[in-house]
């Protein structure tokens, strides 16, 4: 054995490199930025989403078809580089911190819709004779049921038939507002409108009842991002 003889020198101990210790990790700082980027995003969205819903709602004389598909683009960007963003911080950097924030936000995200579709229910029983009315109301609740499917599809194996029972139950109400106004309260009854009930009713009913089954739709969509993240994440984020 190799031992030391008494008084001779130490052998000359590794020192540790302090600076290496304190390096800031650009994978964590670029995940941040990525959680920031995605939520402002997102907000900026749901922001511009419930300015429009209030404008059709108060029925604002300025807010025709065309300004309200305008709107619908410019916060179609901001929801989709929110969603792009989201999507890249939690299947690529791994973000914890994230799914979180989108699980809350696809929660708060259902109660607008719902919220949506009982003020419309309230509107369409008036019977209103403008067309362009009516289509407003499909296009932004087409809009919100699609922020809340975007939401799922960022989250692996999300589950999305809870949501689907709200709306469902929403939908039966509908029904019951639909007999009761054509058969019950027939005083000043259009049967014309008919048409635009039974459109609104079945588009909703037809959604729930796909969330609430199950079907898969979605994921063949949710399979091609899955697969693209898989072979490309690891060129994507940094080493460190």
């Amino acid at each position: 054995m190799n031992q030391h003889k008494a008084g001779s020198p130490s052998p000359t101990q590794p020192r540790k490199d302090h600076r290496n210790s304190h390096k800031v990790s650009q994978r964590g700082l670029l995940s941040l930025a990525m959680l920031l980027i995605s939520m402002g995003g997102l907000g900026i969205a749901a922001l511009g989403g419930v300015k429009i819903v209030f404008d059709i709602l108060r029925e604002k004389p300025d807010s025709s078809i065309s300004i309200v598909f305008v709107q619908i683009i410019v916060i179609g960007l901001a929801y989709v580089v929110g969603w792009f963003t989201a999507m890249v911080a939690i299947r690529v950097y791994g973000n914890l911190v994230l799914p979180i924030l989108i699980k809350l936000s696809a929660w708060a995200c259902l109660v607008a819709v719902c919220y949506l579709y009982v003020e419309i229910l309230k509107r369409m029983y008036a019977q209103p004779d403008e067309l362009t009315r009516f289509i407003k109301y499909l296009v932004v609740m087409a809009g919100g049921l699609a922020a809340l499917v975007g939401l799922h599809l960022i989250i692996e194996d999300h589950d999305l038939r809870p949501f689907s029972i709200p709306i469902l139950l929403i939908s039966l109400v509908q029904l019951g507002l639909i007999v009761f106004r054509y058969v019950f309260d027939t005083e000043g009854v259009k049967p014309g409108f008919l048409w635009k009930d039974l459109v609104f009713f079945f588009s909703m009913i037809t959604v729930s009842v796909a969330m609430l089954a199950h079907w898969g739709i979605l994921e063949p969509f949710r399979t091609r991002l899955t697969n693209y993240f898989d072979r490309n994440s690891t060129s994507i984020r940094t080493q460190d």
